[in-house]
């Protein structure tokens, strides 16, 4: 790596976890569905630009994290359509 590429990809990173926990918490406040899937799609948007070769870690890491606070705090599934 060059000089400053290590800070700027854990800025980078630091931001997608930033918008990830603030939506976390959105869930947990009561945020409702139809917003949340705007949410969350800007922010899988958001680290596909960022992050384009590792598109495919988005949905085992973020999505199932929303997945599982979602039916923790909501007791409810939420249901992502393929391809969104």
């Amino acid at each position: 790596m060059r000089p400053g590429e290590t800070e700027l990809e854990e800025f980078k990173l630091k931001e997608l976890k930033q918008r990830v926990n603030a939506l976390c918490e959105e869930i947990k406040a009561g945020i409702s569905p139809r917003e949340f899937l705007k949410k969350e799609k800007a922010i899988k948007d958001f680290a596909r630009r960022r992050y384009p070769e590792k598109a495919e870690l988005y949905d085992l890491i973020y999505r199932s994290r929303f997945k599982r606070i979602w039916k923790q705090f909501r007791q409810m599934d939420m249901e992502f359509k393929e391809g969104d």
